[in-house]
Formats: C-alpha cells, sequence, structure tokens
C-alpha cells in the first residue's frame, strides 16, 4: 500500500525541480508563488522521503549533489509525461494555452524576441511567454537553466538535444563614414591591421575570422589592436556609430537601417563574411502540448522571414 505521506510527492519534486533551475530558495519561492519556508519545507520532506541529500544548502549558496543532478535528468522526463497526461485530459481539443520559457541572446530579446511574443501572446490570449536572455552556449539535456526552447547560435555541443537549424545570421564588416574619413583607406582585409577593432567575445561572434573573396582567403586575428572586447553586441555597434572603431562581426537585420541612412558602411563588401549558424534547440519529450508546437513554429518562421528581408537589404 502506498504510503499517505507520498501523495505529496509530486509537489516535492515540482518544488525539487524549480530551485534546481533558478538555484536560489527566495526565487523559486517568488515563481511558484509559495513561501520560502515551504520550499525548505518541500525539499526537505522529499529528502527525508527518499532519504538522499539532493542539494548542499547554507545561507549563500546552493548546488545539487550527484545524487540531485541525477534526479534531476529523471525527474523532469516523470513530471512532463505527468503534466503531459494532464494535458491530454484537460484539453483534448488541442487549445494553444499554458505558458513556456524561451531564451535567446540579448540583442535578440532586446529588439526581436519581444516584438514576437507580445503578438504571439496576443493571437493566443490564453498563453504565456517567459522571455530570458542568455548567452550560454555550452546547453546539455540536463543542464538546470535549460529551458523549454532555446535560440542559439554558432555549434551544437550535445548531441543529445533536439534541434531545428534555421536560416543563417548575415554578418558584415562596418564602420562610421566619419571613421572612414580619418584613418587610411581599407581595399585588403590585411589593411585591418593599422586599424581600431572593437572586440567580440560572444559565441559564435568570436576568434579568428576567415573572409573569402572568390578562390581567395584572408585570416584576421581579431585580438590585434583591440583595445576592447564586450559579449554585449550592441555595446560595441554603439561605438562604431560614434566613430571608435570597426566591427568585423555584425548583424545585417541589427545595421540594416543605420546602412540604410548611411549612418554605417559596409567594409570591404567584395570580401564575404561566414553566416552564422543558428538553431532552434529543445528537449525530447514524449509529448510536446499544443503551446510548444505552435510556438516553435511561429518563432522558426519569424527567424526565417528576418533573414528573406536581410537579402533584400532592408527590414
Amino acid at each position: 500500500m502506498m504510503e499517505a505521506k507520498n501523495n505529496s510527492s509530486m509537489r516535492d519534486w515540482v518544488v525539487f525541480i524549480k530551485v534546481a533551475e533558478v538555484g536560489n530558495l527566495s526565487k523559486a519561492a517568488q515563481e511558484l508563488n509559495i513561501s520560502i519556508s515551504a520550499v525548505s519545507k518541500s525539499l526537505s520532506r522529499l529528502e527525508n522521503y527518499i532519504n538522499v541529500t539532493l542539494l548542499r544548502r547554507d545561507s549563500r549558496h546552493l548546488e545539487l549533489t550527484d545524487a540531485g543532478k541525477k534526479a534531476y535528468a529523471k525527474i523532469k522526463y516523470i513530471t512532463a509525461s505527468f503534466q503531459s497526461l494532464l494535458d491530454e485530459l484537460r484539453n483534448p481539443n488541442n487549445v494553444v494555452s499554458g505558458s513556456l520559457r524561451f531564451s535567446a541572446p540579448a540583442i535578440v530579446c532586446e529588439f526581436l524576441a519581444n516584438k514576437w511574443i507580445w503578438q504571439f501572446t496576443n493571437t493566443y490570449p490564453n498563453t504565456k511567454i517567459y522571455l530570458d536572455s542568455r548567452e550560454r552556449s555550452d546547453f546539455f539535456s540536463n543542464s538546470p537553466e535549460f529551458d523549454d526552447l532555446v535560440l542559439k547560435s554558432g555549434k551544437i555541443e550535445n548531441e543529445d538535444l533536439i534541434y531545428r537549424k534555421l536560416s543563417p545570421l548575415k554578418l558584415v564588416l562596418c564602420a562610421s563614414p566619419s571613421y572612414l574619413k580619418k584613418h587610411k583607406k581599407i581595399s585588403h582585409p590585411s589593411d585591418l591591421e593599422n586599424h581600431s577593432i572593437l572586440g567580440i567575445h560572444n559565441h559564435g561572434l568570436s576568434g579568428p575570422l576567415t573572409l573569402y573573396r572568390n578562390d581567395e582567403s584572408y585570416t584576421i586575428n581579431t585580438s590585434f589592436d583591440t583595445c576592447i572586447s564586450s559579449n554585449n553586441l550592441l555595446s560595441i555597434i554603439n561605438l562604431v556609430l560614434h566613430g571608435k572603431g570597426i566591427n568585423l562581426m555584425t548583424p545585417v537585420w541589427l545595421v540594416a537601417e543605420y546602412l540604410k541612412n548611411n549612418e554605417l558602411e559596409i567594409i570591404l563588401p567584395e570580401w564575404k563574411v561566414p553566416d552564422l549558424p543558428i538553431y532552434l534547440v529543445w528537449r525530447h519529450r514524449q509529448y510536446y502540448s499544443p503551446l510548444f508546437q505552435q510556438f516553435r513554429s511561429f518563432i522558426e518562421d519569424k527567424w526565417n522571414k528576418l533573414s528573406q528581408v536581410e537579402l533584400q537589404g532592408n527590414i
């Protein structure tokens, strides 16, 4: 006979999952809309029931034990399956409703994803989308901070993730007209060594850059003459606009209006900057809710249309 105290174990597991994901009791309590004391009691009750320590915590730090990491990876699937069952029973007509969490690079959140989500939630008023700005690239299927759906650039480091390749990101080299008037002419990539390069150490936009022109190629070491490097692309673009230097890997969609208004100019337009791969990434689940399927298709369509506009040179 199942013990009576096991009746609340599913709720306790949900609390554990939330704490593992946010890494903080206070934040977990806030997102679950319960007290910190209730979170702490739930964790203690769960650990006492299974007789295993899942979390090491003190007044300042909280981390998963090895058992906690293993439990998190497994229980996510179990609770997801349970939730899927409830969704199917409660939503037999596949109405798009509920909530999910979507993460993307900061620059995408600030200029694109926020508007897309506003449109989506107005189309489907019974939905709620949590938009998170994250620059991490090394996601794994059991990463505690992994969201329902992630838009990321670069490479897929872990093949146990499910992903869909989107249209790649078009990149250009650019500088302001005022900068170009004051400095030496740039007719070949090697000339860039005599210029101020504003660096990016963001995933996918950092490291050596190889440019191509027909059968010719030239690799630029982006570490030379770099007085500043940032993981925030917009901070670098603002410096470029003020004539402080050159950015080597600039998304076309981000600067299309500046180019159109002659506030920026493309440098070495006959040389091609390699496209940056873009992916939608998610965990494997036995069941995908109508909301997840609709939202995933919506984001894919929005991004790919953005790429088509890029090719036309106007956003």
